[in-house]
């Protein structure tokens, strides 16, 4: 014991922060991430306006008239994740490469643990809950994407050959399937879904074989025969989730959030109604959890079109940005870091917003940077820390390497 932990206090120093990194901080990815962030405080604040007869005149009138609490709230979690990309930052990601299996198995351990839990939102055992009233509320299996990337990077950076064949593919799914297994137990499929895309995105740009990958996705297909039978015979709200995404008309008393929803993205017209607005869906609580999940849907209410549209090119800008650094990482281990982290803002932001416009079915799973909550706020900002730990330790390295090459050029 006393040997590891030496071990351990080694590592921390070999790998701790130095100041002179911050020049290589990647500035505009940190201000694409804080303007995302800021707006989604103000479309959570329209999101929790009260009714009015008018708008109010001044912003000091609608702050004093309009509770805050949601919104304040939310700048303190944007606080607390600054906080945690900065934490995640200060240490090199080679550290966090070496306890790659450590971070995997607490991860299981909270997932074990959770379970255990009397259950809360929509029946599941997914959180750890304190406070009075319990309404404060943690979720592990969020924080857990970022272990869950780091563990997918080690294991796959480690590989010499890609996955070319299914006795490659085998250990990787049993790796994967441990904790996805937890997560589906709970049950949260959402989550579990974006465990699925951060893998199958790895397993394509680890250059494995077309031909596997064909047939992976055919067997993926098939096991939907099954799964559409055991849902459909059983007493299920995801089956009720998915008989309202083909036709919410049939059932107008469980499709009410989402006719509203997609009324609400449609009334925004091209500038939107505004943030506090007599008849807005947003004051009139038409849309429940439009704070969290449906929080797309009061960004296109209140600013319109060109809001909606002025949020996706942010997030394109975003997910560009990361896959171009993926490119200049020093080593295949940041690469995937990055890849692990891109892959999966662009699983939640595709089917938040799919969901909310009609296109897939609802699965509960937030809108990075824009939806009300502390964990998934915590985990987005950890893993845009990764990245930031990988890009800044990146160039510092191409820049020692480009030194001491024209030292040995010249002598």
């Amino acid at each position: 014991m006393r040997a590891k932990l030496t071990a351990l206090l080694k590592q921390l120093r070999l790998n701790k922060f130095d100041r002179s990194l911050m020049r290589y901080f990647d500035w505009p990815l940190f201000l694409i991430v804080l303007v995302i962030s800021l707006f989604g405080v103000v479309c959570i604040f329209s999101a929790s306006t009260i009714s009015v007869t008018q708008t109010p005149s001044t912003v000091m009138e609608m702050l004093e008239t309009q509770p805050v609490t949601y919104a304040r709230l939310q700048l303190i979690w944007l606080g607390a994740g600054l906080l945690a990309m900065m934490a995640i930052i200060y240490f090199g990601y080679d550290l966090y490469g070496h306890y790659a299996n450590t971070f995997y198995i607490l991860n299981i351990v909270l997932l074990v643990v959770v379970l255990g839990m009397d259950p809360k939102r929509g029946g599941m055992t997914a959180f750890f809950t304190w406070g009075s009233t319990a309404e404060r509320t943690f979720q592990p299996s969020e924080v857990g994407k970022v272990a869950m990337i780091i563990a997918f990077a080690r294991a796959f950076s480690a590989r010499v050959k890609p996955v070319m064949h299914v006795r490659d593919l085998i250990p990787l799914v049993i790796y994967m399937g441990i904790p996805l297994t937890l997560i589906v137990a709970q049950p949260d499929v959402g989550t579990a879904l974006v465990y699925l895309a951060v893998f199958s995105i790895m397993v394509f740009v680890s250059g494995t074989n077309y031909k596997l990958l064909l047939a992976v996705m055919s067997c993926i297909v098939l096991l939907v025969i099954p799964v559409w039978y055991f849902m459909n015979s059983s007493d299920n709200f995801r089956m009720m989730r998915i008989l309202i995404w083909l036709d919410p008309e049939s059932y107008p008393d469980y499709a009410r959030q989402v006719i509203n929803a997609q009324t609400a993205v449609g009334s925004g017209g091209m500038w939107g109604k505004g943030i506090v607005s007599p008849g807005s869906f947003a004051s009139l609580g038409y849309i429940s959890d439009d704070h969290t999940d449906f929080i797309f849907a009061i960004c296109c209410e209140s600013f319109g079109m060109v809001g909606a549209s002025a949020l996706v090119l942010l997030y394109a800008l975003l997910l560009g940005r990361m896959f171009y650094l993926s490119t200049k990482a020093a080593d295949a281990f940041g690469a995937y870091l990055i890849i692990g982290v891109a892959s999966m803002l662009t699983f939640h932001i595709v089917e938040n917003i799919a969901m909310v416009i009609g296109l897939l079915p609802v699965t509960g799973i937030p809108l990075p940077f824009m939806s009300y909550g502390g964990s998934n706020m915590i985990t987005n900002m950890l893993g845009i820390g990764l990245v930031m730990n990988v890009v800044m330790r990146s160039r510092n390295r191409e820049v020692k390497n480009r030194i001491v090459t024209s030292r040995e050029i010249r002598l």
